[in-house]
C-alpha cells in the first residue's frame, strides 16, 4: 500500500512539472494531454494504465481546495447559508477525478447546487471552473492553474461580452494566423458577432452598432486605392509598398459591416412609425421617449472615432457602401427634431390624464384633455396629420378603459359582494357615456370654429370602438352578476314552508349545483373578463346564457308546480316572499306577476265569500232578534280577517306591479268592509 501511495504522489509531482505554462488556453489542452504520454513512454517505465491516475489528497488538502472555490463562486444572492453536503460532495469529485473538466455551480429553485454536467442547468446563472486534460490541481499552485468564469441568466450577452471584450481582440489583432485562412476566420468571427449583437439589441429594444476590433491604417494625410491586391499610401511625395494583409478582403468585410449599420438605422427610423402596445397617453409618450433615446444614442455612436474611421476610410476608396451614410445622419437628426417635438406636448398632456377616471370631475377633466388635444393638433407639425391625431385620442380612448378597469374589483362582482360589483360597472359605464358625449359636444362646437380652412377628418369609429366594446362587455358582467343574485340564493334554509317545503328546497339545490358548475367557466377566465381584445370571452358568455336560459325554464316549471297548490292568501304570500329574487329576471318576474294575480283572486273569493254569507244572514235574522249578537260576533271576526290579509297583500306587493284582479279585489273589499262596519254599528245601538 505505502508503494502505490508513494507511485501516486510521483505521478502527481511529474504532471505538476509537465504544466509548464498554467494559463494556456483551453482548446490547448489535448497537446499537452500528448506530450504527457510520449514523455511517460521515452523514460521507459512501467506502461500506464488505460485510466489515468487520480490524485490523492489529504483533508487538509482537499477541504483548503473545497474552500478556494468558495471563494471564487460569484452568483446573485449567495450566502454562506446556502453550501450544502451535496455540493462539497461534487466539488471534492471534481478535484478527486481528473477525467471531469468541467464544474459549475447554480441555483435549482432557490437551493444552491454544484454539477459535473453543463447541461444540468438551464436559464440560470453559471459559475463555471474548467481544468486542462488530466490536469491535477494541487493548492499552492491552485490560483495560478484554474479556469474560471461567470455565465449570467442572459446567455446571449454572457457570451457576447466575452467575445468582444476579450476573444476578439486578441483573435483579430493576432499576426500568427495563416493568411490563407485569416480572411474566413475574421469573416466568420464577425458574423457571429453581428448576430449576437442583433439578439442583445432587441432584448433591451435599443440600436447598438457592432464596431469591429481590427486595427485600422492611420488616415490623416493618406490616400487609399487599389491596385493589384497591393495598396499604396500616399504621404508627400513618398509612395510605400505594403503587403502585410490582403487589403481587398480586409475592406470588404468593413463593407459587410457597414452595410449592417445602415439596416439598422434604417430599422430604428422605421421604428418611429410604429406603435405597439398603446393603451394610454403615457405609452403614447414613453413610445416617443424610446424612440428619441435609441436615435440619440445612435448618432452618438454614429460620431464615434472607430465608426468615423472606418467611414472615412470607405469613403476615401470610393465604396458604394457609405453612399447613403450622409443622408441617413440628416434623417436621424430630422427624427431627433420631431420625437423631441411630440415629447414637449405629450409631456404637458400625460399630466392631466394621469386620474382621468378616479377623478369625480371627469367632465371638467375630459373637456380640458380634449381642448388640449386640439392645441397639439393645430401647433404640432406631426399630430397635424390626421392619422397621428387618431392615435392619440385612440390611446386616450384606451386610457379610459385602463382606469376603468382598475376601479372595478372582479372578485366582488363574480365571487364576492355582488351589489357593489354592479355599482362600480355602472359606473364605470356612465364614465365611458359621459366621454361620449363630451367628445361629440367639443368636435360639433369647437373644432369648427376655431379654423375653417383646418378639418377634423378622423374616424370615430377607430376612436370609439374600444369604448363601445367596454360598454358592452360590463352589461355582460352586470349580467352574470343579476344571474348570482337569480341562483346562488335558492338555498337558504326555511325559505319554502308547507307540506311541500323540502321537496322544494332540494329543487332549489339542484338548480345552485348547476349554476355554480357554469359560474366556475367564467371564473376560469376571471383575469381576462375586461380584456375587450380577447376573443374566447364571447363564447363564455354565449354558453353561459344558453346555461341560464336552461336553469330559467327549470325554474318556471318549479314556480308552476308550487302555485298549483296554494289554497289560500298565506300560502300565496309566502311562495312570493321566496321567489322575490327571481325578478331580476324578466320572464320570471312576469310569470311571478302571474302568480301574484293568482293570489289576489284567492282573497277575492274569500271576500266574496264574506259577503254571501252575510245576505245568507241577513234574512235568517233580525237585529231585535237575540240571537243577532252571534251574527254580530262573526262579523267582526270576518271584518277583522279581511283587514289581516288585506294588510299582507298591500305589504307583499312593494315591488310587485298592479293587475286587474288586484283591482277587483279592492273595489269588492271596500263594499264589503263597509258593510261589515254597518252591521257591527247597527248591533251596538
Amino acid at each position: 500500500m505505502e508503494n502505490k501511495k508513494e507511485k501516486k504522489r510521483e505521478q502527481v509531482k511529474k504532471s505538476d512539472k509537465l504544466i509548464s505554462d498554467p494559463h494556456r488556453e483551453y482548446l490547448d489542452m489535448n497537446t499537452d494531454e500528448e506530450g504527457y504520454e510520449r514523455h511517460e513512454s521515452s523514460e521507459g517505465e512501467e506502461e500506464t494504465s488505460s485510466e489515468p491516475e487520480n490524485p490523492i489528497y489529504t483533508e487538509k488538502q482537499l477541504i483548503t481546495l473545497v474552500q478556494y472555490i468558495k471563494d471564487l463562486t460569484v452568483l446573485s444572492h449567495l450566502k454562506e447559508s446556502d453550501w450544502n453536503e451535496n455540493c462539497y460532495e461534487v466539488i471534492e469529485e471534481y478535484f478527486q477525478c481528473v477525467t471531469h473538466n468541467i464544474l459549475i455551480i447554480f441555483f435549482n429553485q432557490n437551493k444552491l447546487k454544484a454539477s459535473l454536467n453543463f447541461y444540468d442547468c438551464r436559464d440560470v446563472e453559471v459559475m463555471y471552473f474548467l481544468r486542462s486534460s488530466l490536469q491535477i490541481y494541487m493548492p499552492d499552485d491552485f490560483f495560478k492553474t484554474i479556469l474560471c468564469g461567470n455565465v449570467t441568466r442572459d446567455k446571449t450577452k454572457s457570451i457576447f461580452k466575452f467575445l468582444i471584450n476579450i476573444y476578439a481582440p486578441v483573435a483579430l489583432n493576432s499576426k500568427e494566423w495563416p493568411k490563407i485562412i485569416q480572411n474566413d476566420l475574421y469573416l466568420n468571427l464577425h458574423d457571429l458577432l453581428m448576430v449576437l449583437n442583433d439578439q442583445l439589441c432587441k432584448s433591451i429594444n435599443r440600436t447598438i452598432l457592432y464596431v469591429p476590433k481590427e486595427r485600422l491604417p492611420k488616415l490623416q494625410g493618406f490616400r487609399l486605392f487599389y491596385e493589384n491586391d497591393s495598396i499604396f499610401i500616399e504621404e508627400k511625395d513618398s509612395i510605400l509598398l505594403t503587403q502585410e494583409f490582403h487589403i481587398r478582403e480586409f475592406i470588404g468585410r468593413l463593407e459587410k459591416i457597414v452595410r449592417c449599420w445602415i439596416k439598422q438605422i434604417h430599422s430604428a427610423l422605421a421604428a418611429m412609425a410604429i406603435r405597439k402596445n398603446i393603451k394610454s397617453i403615457m405609452d403614447e409618450r414613453n413610445h416617443w421617449k424610446n424612440v428619441y433615446d435609441n436615435l440619440n444614442s445612435l448618432n452618438h455612436q454614429l460620431s464615434n472615432n472607430e465608426v468615423q474611421g472606418i467611414f472615412k476610410l470607405l469613403r476615401n476608396i470610393n465604396s458604394s457602401s457609405v453612399e447613403s451614410f450622409p443622408m441617413d445622419i440628416k434623417q436621424i437628426q430630422k427624427a431627433l427634431i420631431e420625437s423631441s417635438s411630440n415629447l414637449i406636448y405629450l409631456n404637458i398632456l400625460s399630466e392631466y390624464c394621469t386620474n382621468l377616471f378616479i377623478s369625480n370631475n371627469i367632465e371638467i377633466n375630459t373637456t380640458k384633455i380634449f381642448l388640449l388635444i386640439l392645441v397639439i393638433w393645430v401647433e404640432s407639425p406631426f399630430y397635424s396629420i390626421t392619422n397621428n391625431i387618431e392615435s392619440l385620442c385612440r390611446a386616450l380612448s384606451l386610457q379610459l378603459i385602463s382606469q376603468c378597469q382598475c376601479c372595478i374589483d372582479l372578485e366582488s362582482a363574480i365571487k364576492g359582494h355582488v351589489e357593489s360589483g354592479i355599482h362600480m360597472l355602472k359606473k364605470s359605464i356612465s364614465t365611458c357615456e359621459m366621454y361620449k358625449k363630451i367628445y361629440e359636444k367639443f368636435v360639433k362646437k369647437v373644432v369648427t370654429s376655431i379654423n375653417p380652412n383646418k378639418i377634423w377628418n378622423i374616424d370615430e369609429q377607430l376612436i370609439f370602438n374600444n369604448i363601445n366594446a367596454f360598454i358592452q362587455r360590463c352589461h355582460d358582467i352586470i349580467e352574470i352578476c343579476n344571474a348570482r343574485i337569480i341562483f346562488e340564493r335558492c338555498t337558504k334554509g326555511g325559505t319554502f314552508g308547507g307540506a311541500k317545503g323540502l321537496e322544494y328546497e332540494t329543487c332549489c339545490q339542484q338548480i345552485e349545483n348547476l349554476f355554480y358548475d357554469h359560474l366556475s367557466n367564467i371564473i376560469a377566465i376571471q383575469d381576462n373578463l375586461l380584456n375587450i381584445q380577447n376573443i374566447k370571452w364571447n363564447i363564455a358568455i354565449d354558453k353561459f346564457r344558453r346555461a341560464t336560459i336552461q336553469l330559467e325554464n327549470t325554474i318556471k316549471n318549479l314556480i308552476n308546480h308550487i302555485f298549483e297548490n296554494i289554497k289560500n292568501v298565506d300560502e300565496g304570500i309566502e311562495a312570493i316572499y321566496a321567489l322575490e329574487r327571481f325578478k331580476y329576471r324578466k320572464c320570471l318576474k312576469d310569470l311571478i306577476h302571474e302568480k301574484w294575480e293568482q293570489v289576489w283572486k284567492i282573497l277575492d273569493e274569500e271576500i266574496e265569500m264574506c259577503n254571501v254569507t252575510k245576505i245568507i244572514e241577513i234574512g235568517e235574522y233580525h237585529p231585535l232578534i237575540k240571537s243577532f249578537s252571534k251574527y254580530s260576533k262573526e262579523r267582526y271576526t270576518n271584518k277583522y280577517y279581511l283587514k289581516v290579509q288585506y294588510t299582507k297583500m298591500i305589504n307583499a306587493s312593494y315591488w310587485l306591479r298592479d293587475c286587474i284582479a288586484e283591482r277587483y279585489a279592492l273595489e269588492r273589499y271596500k263594499v264589503v268592509i263597509n258593510q261589515l262596519k254597518d252591521t257591527y254599528i247597527i248591533n251596538e245601538i
